[in-house]
């Protein structure tokens, strides 16, 4: 019965998708993340069988939607993974899968590509990956935020395009939809498409990537990466939606796919709905997301993308930020280690500023509050979130360090003992 309601609620959804001049609404919105969170794709772990029918299933919205295949015929670009996955079990011998499809442009910009992009891949089941019976309740990660939020606003973004965008513009560029396979354990997905572009790379304009945008807790949607070609910023607010506060910053630093083109010199641009109390536990569950807030990020996007299709004059990339602090999600070191906060991600400060404490976390455990300003962690300087995540991941679950923090003009120091993150309740 189960696997039947799925079905119908999979043909729904395609059925909308296929809709020609129909308008995305939040249910709709919802229905796709309902399914990617549902306990039949066990959280979407990269390389499993419930990551396997992830990609299926976006590529069946992708077909829906109008684009088309942009793999040699294939909706996958499949590469092999590696390292662990988030259950600790390794990853050698999988095989991870980019689901990706095209939509030409038109006039001489049809030869220039803008790549839009949400990674569907989660933390899969918290009791291993290695079977395909379905999670017993509270045994995986169901990832509607992080990022089948993101998913569902890149397939309207492809109803939208194809639909033709505001404005019926005669010269555009093509558009490269993609959804990256293997973003929770490295970006392996991006960096293996950066290596074996399925259009030639220097073609590449631009990239628009969303990740985690089905909340916005702190009331703003973060758009950053405005900084990384001149027109960006303009770019960025002619696109502002009615009602739709955004926080603007000129950096493309932040732990998802796009750093893996910005290090290759091509433009950014990054949407994040911020921090948000379900992140990366049981708890992120496709009833915890604002139908409104998807909505305004969905029109909000799909201005951008009509902006940067048709932007007539190059966007040649520009640094933002010494090279250093471009670290990506791969940083060496456990992955498996965990203090239990949120960043800030408005601070403006020097340091790691904590935006939120986990109950039950190390860090709650040791006395660190909302406000607290991170500014060093293990003897290791931290002067940002990129500096703090290559702090946290050199030292093992269980490590006691000694953190310091500035708290109200004060200096002061904490003993944390490091957790586990599959610990995590």
């Amino acid at each position: 019965m189960k696997r039947m309601a799925m079905g119908i609620l999979l043909a729904a959804v395609a059925a909308f998708a296929g809709t020609a001049g129909a308008a995305a609404v939040p249910e709709t919105m919802l229905a796709r993340v309902r399914v990617l969170a549902g306990p039949d794709l066990a959280g979407r772990g990269a390389g499993s069988c419930g990551g396997h029918a992830a990609g299926d299933t976006v590529a069946r919205w992708f077909a829906a939607a109008g684009l088309q295949p942009a793999c040699r015929g294939s909706w996958f670009q499949e590469f092999p993974l590696y390292g662990q996955g988030w259950s600790g079990q390794p990853l050698d011998g999988r095989t991870g899968r980019n689901v990706a499809g095209i939509l030409p442009g038109s006039g001489p910009l049809a030869t220039r590509y803008v790549l839009v992009s949400a990674h569907y891949d989660h933390l899969g089941r918290s009791d291993g990956d290695s079977t395909c019976a379905p999670p017993a309740p509270d045994a995986y990660y169901p990832g509607a935020n992080d990022n089948a939020s993101g998913v569902t606003v890149l397939v309207d973004l492809a109803l939208h395009a194809r639909r033709g965008g505001a404005g019926q513009a005669e010269v555009r560029r093509s558009v490269l939809f993609v959804s990256f396979d293997g973003e929770e354990v490295g970006l392996q997905g991006s960096a293996y498409m950066a290596g074996h572009m399925p259009v030639p790379l220097d073609s590449l304009d631009a990239v628009i990537n969303m990740d985690t945008v089905g909340q916005m807790g702190q009331g703003k949607l973060y758009v950053s990466g405005i900084g990384t070609t001149a027109a960006f910023a303009g770019i960025a607010r002619a696109a502002g939606w009615q009602g739709l506060d955004l926080s603007l910053a000129p950096g493309g630093w932040s732990g998802s796919d796009h750093m893996t083109f910005d290090r290759l010199h091509v433009p950014v641009l990054f949407l994040f709905g911020g921090p948000y109390p379900q992140y990366n536990r049981p708890a992120d569950t496709w009833d915890s997301l604002d139908s409104l807030a998807l909505d305004k990020v969905a029109h909000y996007a799909g201005a951008l993308l009509d902006l940067v299709r048709q932007e007539a004059g190059p966007l040649p990339w520009r640094e933002t930020a010494p090279p250093e602090a471009a670290v990506e999600t791969a940083v060496e070191g456990n992955r498996r280690t965990w203090l239990g906060t949120m960043p800030d991600f408005d601070s403006g400060v020097s340091g790691y500023k904590i935006g939120g404490v986990f109950d039950g976390s190390p860090a709650a455990a040791a006395g660190l509050a909302a406000g607290d300003v991170l500014v060093r962690l293990g003897g290791k300087e931290v002067t940002d979130l990129a500096t703090f995540t290559r702090a946290l991941r050199s030292f093992d679950p269980g490590s006691p360090v000694e953190i310091t923090v500035l708290r109200g003009g004060r200096s002061l120091n904490f003993t944390v003992v490091l957790g586990d993150r599959s610990d995590r309740r």
